[in-house]
């Protein structure tokens, strides 16, 4: 479970708590209330009673500003905490968690690598040498996007975030299996490149959705 996770349920049973002690103060209070009326009308003749009336209802009345004030505390602490219950699922459901955000960035610098190790064979660096960069980045890169989104997302951002991991996947998988001979070939480069455009496509689509700062990413590159 995620720190989000625990501050949300956190929360969620705290307002809930407060809405709960404030309703029944709130009720406490119109008893004690009828009490204090009740008591009020009444005419004693006798002075010993009349001096005892009177302090249970001064007593009464103390009653009713503390059960008063102890209700309005309650609703308020009950709006803040369900405000921040709101907020910390509005936030979960609208970012990444740590550990998607980790693979996001982690698939992004592979990919953007991958690509300038294919360009750099057709600017002259050795086939030889690149695909043996190209298997160990497909592997990281296999690794990095194997786990699913976070299910604590909205679904319309899982199934955007999983669509991408499984494309980065795939991605992984189809240069992971190229050769030198395929890495030489301008033709076969160009469809990896291609692939590789669908990929940084729908990284972008996450970007936008997730509001990541590429700007950010770039300059820890």
């Amino acid at each position: 479970m995620s720190i989000l996770d625990m501050s949300f349920i956190g929360l969620l049973s705290s307002a809930i708590l407060f809405f709960i002690f404030g309703v029944a103060l709130f009720f406490f209070r119109i008893s004690t209330n009828k009490q204090w009326k009740r008591i009020k009308v009444r005419r004693v003749k006798n002075k010993k009673k009349r001096k005892k009336l009177q302090r249970i209802r001064k007593q009464l009345e103390q009653k009713k500003k503390r059960q008063l004030v102890w209700a309005i505390t309650c609703f308020v602490l009950f709006l803040m905490t369900a405000g921040g219950a709101g907020y910390s699922r509005y936030y979960q459901l609208t970012n990444l968690t740590a550990e998607d955000a980790e693979a996001v960035a982690k698939t992004y610098y592979l990919v953007d690598e991958m690509k300038k190790q294919i360009i750099a064979v057709g600017n002259g660096a050795s086939p030889e040498k690149t695909v043996k960069n190209l298997r160990d980045l497909s592997a990281q890169l296999a690794s990095a996007s194997v786990k699913p989104a976070s299910q604590g997302m909205s679904v319309e951002g899982q199934k955007l975030l999983n669509r991408h991991l499984s494309l980065t996947r795939q991605l992984a998988v189809n240069i992971s299996n190229q050769n030198q001979d395929a890495l030489a070939n301008a033709t076969i480069r160009e469809t990896y490149l291609k692939d590789i455009a669908k990929v940084t496509e729908s990284e972008q689509k996450v970007f936008k959705h997730f509001k990541v700062n590429e700007s950010a990413l770039q300059q820890k590159k």
